[in-house]
């Protein structure tokens, strides 16, 4: 039976009536089904396998293993994790803005026995503090302005690119919900030779979106056009 055929779908459905266990196998990590910020929306997709699927699909693909990663907009610590189980949690590093999260990363850390450094900050020009808009659905939290049910809280930033020139990844994974325009406008990328963004056209206009792909093109990455699923890019050089 394949784990994501049609019978296992089923019985997965059948299961989601009766009994959701606390921890659910997602492309071989753990993730919690509870706690806070697991809403029954995001529940649904960890226990589905639909949480990040797009993501993890295009990482485990071009994840080598002498990649250094740094992943901004940790969520959970789903593809962190993943990464550190592939290529040691010493070559991992991740960065979550959102500090209600922070107890989530670590469990799911723990219960797939890795460690990767992991800060809670925001990524932007220098250091001090910002504005952060935490939604009900903590995947939609950003930097820019939220929704009428975002909590506004004061978060610690750090500067991106003092952390680039420190980890010197060649693996960038960034989901920042709206946040990667200007992630890209000001990055150091001298060491990345691949980059998986999530893009936000809800946010932010083609136009906007079209001029940082082509800031990308002009330093030598590449769109994978293999790769593309739905607003989640691969682009290398």
């Amino acid at each position: 039976m394949r784990r994501r055929g049609r019978t296992a779908r089923r019985i997965k459905k059948l299961l989601w009536r009766v009994h959701v266990p606390r921890w659910v196998d997602n492309q071989g990590v753990l993730l919690p089904t509870e706690g806070a910020g697991i809403s029954p929306g995001i529940r649904r997709q960890i226990f589905f396998s639909e949480y990040e699927d797009k993501e993890i699909e295009i990482v485990a693909k071009r994840l080598a293993s002498d990649d250094v990663v740094m992943e901004v907009g940790a969520g959970i610590g789903f593809l962190s994790a993943y990464c550190a189980k592939r290529i040691g949690s010493e070559r991992v590093f991740a960065y979550e803005a959102n500090p209600a999260l922070m107890e989530l990363i670590a469990a799911t850390y723990r219960a797939n026995g890795v460690a990767p450094a992991v800060r809670n900050v925001l990524l932007a020009q220098g250091e001090g503090t910002r504005e952060f808009h935490v939604e009900p659905e903590f995947w939609a939290s950003s930097a820019l302005q939220g929704s009428g049910s975002a909590t506004t809280i004061s978060v610690p930033q750090a500067d991106l690119n003092t952390e680039l020139r420190r980890v010197r990844p060649s693996f960038l994974i960034v989901d920042i919900e709206g946040g990667e325009i200007e992630f890209f406008e000001l990055a150091d990328l001298a060491t990345v030779r691949k980059i998986c963004v999530e893009t936000h056209p809800a946010i932010h206009s083609s136009a906007a979106l079209s001029k940082m792909l082509g800031g990308l093109i002009a330093q030598g990455f590449a769109l994978d056009f293999t790769l593309m699923r739905k607003n989640v890019l691969y682009l290398a050089r």
